[in-house]
């Protein structure tokens, strides 16, 4: 069931679940902005490279300063990425919408 109450604020605020995925990955799913929904949405692109070809956060520039925030925002990104509840699409487009929200600029892409 969705919950119609979800908001941006929610984007953080699920829980890791223990084989892949997250909480509140659905009531994310329906939220999500339509921008994050397209494959030129160079946010999503970054998505898609982590979730196919992994990557290293080494060279991130965090929007929080408080460890224990990125270490949250990090575990919501991993969940959403290593689930199997949702169609890659839905996937791809909330971890870019994450991504968006975590970070200030997308880094040079590698393969770690």
């Amino acid at each position: 069931m969705v919950s119609i109450l979800a908001t941006k604020e929610d984007l953080f605020k699920g829980v890791p679940l223990p084989l892949g995925g997250l909480s509140n990955e659905l009531d994310l799913v329906s939220i999500c902005p339509n921008e994050f929904r397209y494959s030129n949405n160079r946010w999503s692109r970054y998505a898609a490279e982590l979730f196919y070809n992994g990557g290293s956060i080494d060279d991130w520039k965090w929007k929080a300063f408080d460890i224990e925030d990125q270490s949250k925002q990090f575990s919501c990104l991993e969940g959403v990425l290593s689930g199997f509840g949702l169609h890659h699409e839905d996937k791809i487009a909330v971890a870019g919408w994450m991504l968006s929200e975590m970070i200030f600029e997308i880094p040079v892409y590698e393969i770690s």
